[in-house]
């Protein structure tokens, strides 16, 4: 049973379909059981972290099944950035969308009583130049067995992947939130980055793992 709307249904209990309203809740814990039967620990990365949510059932699903030992999350917790290029003109999204401070996340993370349940990092500002540096210093040496993207934009995804992704191992989790947005178009957000980010890496490769809600889509990292 769920403590709250935010809790992920453990795998042995069956949840209802990741194609419902919950299936952003409890994507974690069918990651979670694909990492533990993996063997697979590290840390939790995440991007776009808004009011916390996400990061709430995250820390539950992992911290339970012993798969992720560190926390980091990413955001300017000043909401979207000015959309330019193919961004620019999203009938979705605007600039200062998902705005929340760090004392909103905090006061969120205590209130549902997850503040103590794993070392947690906040890196604040936003994803350029800097992003690498900062991730690297949170991360200490963890490499991070799930990535966590949702940051809705085309612009941030590049800049996350760019930034980011050759620290992911074979095996990682890369949870995509905003997969189909911008009308489920490759030419847009996520898609377009992704495919960008693959192409450049063509060692790189993200296997399809599981869809949720109607926005999100899950892949597992590999690489030769």
């Amino acid at each position: 049973m769920r403590r709250d709307e935010l809790d992920p249904l453990p795998y042995a209990e069956g949840y209802p379909s990741l194609r419902s309203a919950t299936g952003r809740v409890d994507i974690h814990s069918l990651v979670a059981k694909f990492l533990a039967d993996s063997r697979s620990q590290g840390a939790y990365l995440e991007f776009g972290v808004g009011k916390g949510r996400s990061a709430v059932s995250a820390l539950r699903a992992y911290t339970r099944a012993g798969v992720c030992s560190r926390f980091v999350l990413c955001d300017s917790f000043e909401g979207l950035p000015r959309l330019e290029g193919p961004d620019a003109g999203s009938a979705q999204f605007k600039q200062g969308d998902y705005a929340f401070s760090l004392e909103q996340v905090a006061a969120l993370f205590a209130e549902r009583e997850v503040d103590g349940l794993a070392p947690i990092t906040c890196v604040q500002g936003w994803f350029g130049p800097s992003t690498r540096a900062g991730v690297e210093e949170a991360l200490q040496g963890i490499a991070p067995v799930v990535l966590h993207v949702d940051v809705d934009l085309y612009e941030s995804t590049r800049i996350v992947l760019a930034s980011v992704g050759d620290l992911l191992k074979p095996g990682a989790v890369v949870l995509f939130d905003d997969w189909n947005c911008f009308n489920a178009s490759n030419r847009y957000g996520e898609r377009r980055a992704t495919r960008e980010w693959l192409e450049d890496n063509p060692g790189f490769a993200l296997n399809p793992f599981a869809a949720y809600g109607w926005h999100g889509q899950a892949f597992v990292f590999d690489h030769d």
